[in-house]
């Protein structure tokens, strides 16, 4: 009687740390929400908010990530703001103050 050869399994490497976090950079970017941000809430974007003011996003990103707006120096930040909360009405009149 012959023994069944068993299949080998693949050799599987893990990726280094390096390429994992290049892969997040990368990938996707992280998001900064400003209130509660509950189920149901409203929330705006910062180009959004812009819009509204009559003001370039870019512009708005920049001071929300200044010390007057949230003080975030994250690069690659989505920002919502849940205009809903307290914190976010808080925020959005300050932006008007700001840019008016």
């Amino acid at each position: 009687m012959k023994k069944a050869k068993t299949a080998k399994k693949a050799k599987t490497t893990k990726p280094s740390r390096k390429a994992v976090a290049e892969k997040v950079t990368k990938r996707g970017s992280s998001v900064f929400v400003i209130g509660d941000g509950k189920a149901g809430h409203t929330l705006i974007s910062a180009s959004q908010l812009g819009e509204q003011l009559g003001v370039d996003p870019k512009r708005v990103r920049a001071w929300l990530r200044g010390s007057n707006g949230v003080g975030n120096d994250g690069k690659y930040t989505r920002y919502l703001i849940d205009i809903d909360s307290k914190d976010g009405r808080l925020l959005v009149k300050r932006a008007v103050a700001n840019f008016s």
